[in-house]
């Protein structure tokens, strides 16, 4: 029996930057980043981006209000580093939505929307929301 699968992440992507100076400008992490044309198993990537990211959630309930709120309460403390990033790294803040739906009838489909907090965060910084979907 397949169960539905999400995760959230926050992105900047930009032509071609040093994912590694973002991490040092803000002081966060990432869970993933890419270099413009490096090497990825199948991929050659035609952007630089650096990604912070929910864990993948596999189970029956989705939710990516909870989920969006997770990422946006770790980026919130860091909102000036943020807008001033855009403009310093020349990068572009991208918030993703990724699901993957379960084709069991039985299962509910993800619960997919933002709180407030969330929407006024990204207003501030000036994401775009980008939601892909796909099924089992």
């Amino acid at each position: 029996m397949e169960n539905n699968e999400g995760r959230v992440y926050f992105a900047f992507d930009g032509d071609d930057f040093n994912p590694q100076e973002i991490t040092e400008f803000l002081g966060l992490e990432p869970t993933n980043i890419k270099r413009k044309g490096s090497k990825i198993p199948g991929k050659l990537p035609n952007m630089s981006s650096w990604e912070l990211s929910t864990e993948r959630i596999v189970k029956e309930h989705i939710d990516i209000f909870k989920m969006s709120a997770q990422i946006v309460s770790v980026l919130q403390p860091k909102l000036d580093l943020i807008i001033a990033a855009k403009t310093l790294f020349k990068v572009e803040p991208r918030f993703q939505i990724v699901l993957t739906f379960s084709g069991n009838e039985e299962h509910s489909t993800p619960a997919i929307g933002f709180e407030v907090e969330t929407i006024e965060f990204l207003g501030a910084i000036g994401a775009f929301v980008d939601i892909d979907t796909y099924k089992h």
